[in-house]
Order: C-alpha cells, then sequence, then structure tokens
C-alpha cells in the first residue's frame, strides 16, 4: 500500500496490476443492468400506461452514464468503476506525464466511456436481429439489402473478433512491460491508468467540531450529500456483482439438489395452440419460447408484438425481447 501513496514524477507512475484492470472492466459492466432492471421494477408499478417507455431503456441509461461519468471524469479523473478500485487516469503527451487530464483528454474519454458501449451494444442487436431474419427466410429483400444486412451480420463477428484481439494484445504488452497503455482506447487516446491519490473524507468528529462552531456551511452539506449518492452506487454495484457472481456460481449445484417438480397442468387454452404459433395460428417457423408464460411463437410474429405492446399476447404477462428463447427442435 505504501507505493501507492507514493507521489508521481514528471516521468514515472505506479503501474495497477492487470488483476485490478480486468476488474474493474468487470465492474463497469454491471451497471447498465442493474440501471435497467431498476428501470423496469419502477415501470412495472404502472405498466400499461409507462410500459412503452422500456423500448428506450438504452438511451435512458445513455443519459444517465453520461451523467455519472462526467461527474466522476470531472472530480476524479476516472471512470465510475475506475474510480471505485482507487485509479486515475493520467495524460501521456510528448512524453510527459500529466497529472491532471486536460480538458480535451477529459472530453475525449467521456465520448469513448458512453458512447463505444452504447453503439457496440446497438451493432450487436441490429445484428442479431437481421441474423434471425435471415434463419427465418419470410422476408423478403432486394439485392442490395441482403448485401447489406450481410456485411451488417458479417461486420459485427469481424469487428468484435479484432478488438478482443487489441485487447488481448494490450494485456500482454503491459504485463510484459512493453507497454504503459492498458486497453486500445486508452491507447489511441495517449492515456494511461495509475493509483490515486487517496482522499480526505470529513470524518464524524471533524462534522461535529463544524456544527458546533458553526462553520459546517452549504459546500460541506452538498459534498456530504454528493459523496453518499456516489458511495451508494459503488457499494450496490458491487453487491450486484457479486450477486450475479454467487448465482452462477452456485446456480448448477442448486439445480442438481432440488427434486424434480411434477409436471404442470396443462390449461386447455395451451392445448388450442398444440403445434400452432397462438398469434398467425400456422405451423411454427423459427420457434421462439416467451419464458415468462412457456408459450412459443414463430420469432417473425411475436417479435413486434413484443416491441408494441411489452406483455405475451395470451397471458398479458410484461414481457420484453430478452425473455425471448430461440427453440432448436430437430
Amino acid at each position: 500500500m505504501a507505493e501507492k501513496g507514493a507521489h508521481l514524477t514528471g516521468t514515472t507512475f505506479i503501474r495497477p496490476s492487470i488483476f485490478e484492470i480486468i476488474a474493474q472492466e468487470s465492474f463497469a459492466s454491471t451497471v447498465e443492468p442493474a440501471f435497467k432492471k431498476i428501470l423496469s421494477f419502477i415501470l412495472s408499478f404502472n405498466f400499461e400506461r409507462y410500459g412503452h417507455l422500456l423500448r428506450w431503456a438504452d438511451e435512458s441509461y445513455l443519459i444517465f452514464n453520461i451523467i455519472l461519468q462526467r461527474h466522476y471524469l470531472k472530480k476524479y479523473s476516472a471512470s465510475f468503476s475506475e474510480t471505485f478500485y482507487g485509479l486515475k487516469r493520467i495524460a501521456i503527451i510528448d512524453s510527459k506525464i500529466k497529472h491532471r487530464l486536460p480538458n480535451k483528454q477529459e472530453k475525449l474519454s467521456l465520448i469513448f466511456i458512453v458512447l463505444f458501449p452504447y453503439l457496440k451494444n446497438k451493432f450487436y442487436q441490429l445484428s442479431q436481429r437481421y441474423r434471425f431474419e435471415e434463419i427465418n427466410g419470410s422476408v423478403t429483400h432486394s439485392k442490395w439489402q441482403k448485401l447489406y444486412r450481410n456485411c451488417v451480420v458479417k461486420g459485427y463477428t469481424i469487428s468484435f473478433m479484432l478488438y478482443e484481439f487489441m485487447v488481448l494484445y494490450n494485456y500482454v504488452l503491459y504485463v510484459a512491460g512493453k507497454s504503459v497503455y492498458q486497453l486500445p482506447l486508452l491507447r489511441l487516446l495517449s492515456i494511461t491508468l495509475t493509483y490515486s491519490k487517496p482522499q480526505q473524507i470529513l470524518n464524524i468528529s471533524d462534522l461535529l467540531r463544524k456544527i458546533k462552531d458553526n462553520s459546517f456551511g452549504l459546500s460541506d452539506g452538498m459534498d456530504i450529500l454528493q459523496r453518499t449518492v456516489t458511495t451508494s452506487l459503488e457499494f450496490g454495484a458491487f453487491f450486484l456483482q457479486f450477486l450475479s457472481w454467487w448465482t452462477q456460481e452456485h446456480y448448477q449445484k442448486s439445480l442438481i439438489t432440488l427434486p424434480v417438480p411434477p409436471p404442470p397442468k396443462i390449461p386447455e387454452i395451451a392445448k388450442e395452440y398444440k403445434g400452432r404459433c397462438p398469434i398467425c395460428h400456422k405451423a411454427i417457423r423459427v420457434p421462439v419460447v416467451l419464458s415468462i408464460s412457456g408459450y412459443v411463437f414463430c420469432y417473425q410474429c411475436i417479435l413486434p408484438v413484443i416491441r408494441n405492446t411489452r406483455k405475451c399476447p395470451v397471458t398479458n404477462y410484461p414481457a420484453q425481447e430478452d425473455d425471448l428463447i430461440r427453440l432448436y427442435l430437430d
């Protein structure tokens, strides 16, 4: 711990371990699903009126992430996840270390931290939609439309593989001491990560002393409120990450220890749709099951219904695209 508190010089800095770099990357990935779960929970109180807002969940998280990351970059010169692990960003310009991010690097950092995951997610969703429609084969397109869709599907696969290879390559160089950049995006911005100095926190005794001396001001109150909110976000995200690990770790074991349940009683309405799609009433093509209700539909039939109504057309249970599971029956 002593070396983490060492003062940085103009040419050297303390290098974080590769495990801390990977851990903060993993930690950052838990914020988006946590936000969407909370948003879905809030909207469920009046789903009929506000359920359509779930289609804008990605954009809602984008706005939230901009506000969150901008605050941390301004105050700590680090992203939300980097701050949690005691890291900060420093710029390397003309072989000289800038201990405080220049304004240009700060803005570029915000753009890359926020927009890169958003665009990557949108690209993935688009490629998956085109892939399913291609498998289904029910939608006809012109020659140029098919070429465009094929480029999107293959383009995502190739770009994903290239990016992951670049991440691995940067990790290897960093561990070998051949590079100071931990990630490809940091290399692009001429930014690296190091340990941040411990933050001075207003303890209870100082707080009571300020109140006693009538020196407790509005700025102190805002600082406490801000620290409370950010600390709650940090520990909330950490708890969700731990919960996700715990669930994955014990999921397989818990399934084995549970007794085999008896088969459920098939309702009469389900018997009516045996072997047929409940929407088009024809033989099912590209079968997908809606996990919240258990009914099987044609992919091309259920997808627009879920997007427009956000509920199962048979049971009226709240549903979204993530609840659709592809079935391979042949």
